[in-house]
């Protein structure tokens, strides 16, 4: 027996398509509103390594793991509906609904057409030798608006890599894959589930490292991870994975990081960025989360930026060449495929920061380079 639901299948007002990706926890496929007519995608908590199919699509637990199966079935739940209750804000997936069938839980989202930042990102190397600095703030900004939505709601990611953010068709950036998000102060019921290069040191088992202190996930855990991103967006290249430079502090005494500006050196990316960048990205790499920006406003006033409320227009990503039009989901890498937040309440909370000004300056690099 497969572990996808057969095509065609109706399910929750919505016919399935073929699965879009399949992590350790979920398979996400696409679904078409038997109502509307309108796209979308559904995921299912599925388990694979604690769970089976049996012919009558329903999802079993196997023997031993019933506990552990209903504690992460009532997870999913909780975290699709408190990510669906999220507020209207761009930047941030939409969860339309959550239910209950075939004995385990699905989400209802938005299927987003477009492509991860992880492979617009190399479009612009190979056309420009780096990305110009007034993108990587723009999209820098653009993120802070949308986590700042995320920890205001009292909700932290845990996830924030290039993969998880959708450039959609109009241009627009998209924070995706909210499947190991968690409240603040409560720990998930599956245990650490995280993108070790872009994790910080606090999501790490503290079995594994033995901390000297007790430390906390929180706004910090995201503003970790989005910098470690933003540094690997500039230098080319990723510093040394949280765990690693923890060992070396314990061993030697010393932080292995690099920072950001010596990295650029290194990888000899001529690219004249400010110092205010580069000291911010730096800030938010630090190893423990108390020397770090406490927030997103916080990050995005360190580089110089603010999260003003603008108008959410349409620009164009598209002027990248091999912009793709399709759905392409997150990439299983070493954490699972997760689901996207939100739903609806009233428009409000910080909306994206001069994202026109970001997209349409994208376009104009590109416009320029080929010309030249």
């Amino acid at each position: 027996m497969s572990d996808r639901l057969p095509n065609g299948l109706k399910i929750a007002g919505h016919q399935l398509g073929d699965a879009l990706g399949q992590g350790g926890f979920g398979i996400t496929y696409r679904a078409r509103n038997l109502k509307t007519g309108e796209d979308a995608a559904i995921k299912e908590f599925f388990p694979s390594e604690y769970a089976t199919r049996d012919g009558n699509l329903n999802v079993l637990a196997l023997p031993k793991y019933e506990n552990f199966f209903e504690m992460g079935l009532q997870a999913f739940l909780d975290e699709a509906n408190i990510l669906r209750d999220l507020p209207n804000q761009p930047g941030l997936v939409r969860v339309r609904a959550a239910f209950q069938k075939f004995g385990t839980a699905y989400c209802v989202m938005d299927y987003i057409k477009g492509d991860p930042l992880d492979r617009m990102v190399p479009r612009l190397l190979q056309a420009n030798g780096h990305v110009p600095e007034v993108l990587v703030r723009k999209l820098a900004s653009s993120l802070c608006s949308a986590l700042a939505s995320v920890h205001d709601a009292g909700l932290i990611h845990r996830d924030i890599k290039p993969a998880n953010i959708m450039i959609r068709v109009d241009g627009q950036p998209i924070l995706i894959d909210f499947g190991a998000a968690r409240p603040l102060g409560r720990k998930s019921a599956l245990g650490s589930m995280f993108t070790r290069k872009y994790a910080a040191l606090e999501q790490f088992p503290r079995d594994d490292l033995r901390f000297s202190r007790s430390l906390t996930e929180g706004p910090e855990s995201d503003i970790f991870a989005m910098s470690v991103m933003l540094y690997e967006i500039v230098s080319n290249s990723l510093p040394p994975a949280a765990d690693e430079r923890y060992k070396a502090l314990v061993s030697n005494g010393a932080d292995s990081y690099l920072p950001v500006r010596e990295n650029l050196r290194r990888n000899r990316v001529r690219a004249d960025y400010s110092d205010k960048l580069l000291n911010a990205i730096d800030a938010g790499c630090s190893l423990m989360p108390q020397d770090r920006p406490r927030n997103a406003r916080m990050l995005a006033a360190d580089m110089g930026e603010s999260l003003r409320a603008v108008a959410a227009l349409k620009s164009t990503f598209a002027a990248i060449p091999g912009t793709t039009k399709k759905h392409v989901p997150a990439r299983k890498d070493d954490t699972r495929q997760g689901i996207g937040p939100r739903q609806g309440g009233k428009l409000g909370g910080i909306t994206m920061l001069l994202i026109i000004v970001f997209l349409a300056l994208l376009a104009g690099v590109y416009g320029y380079l080929t010309k030249v």
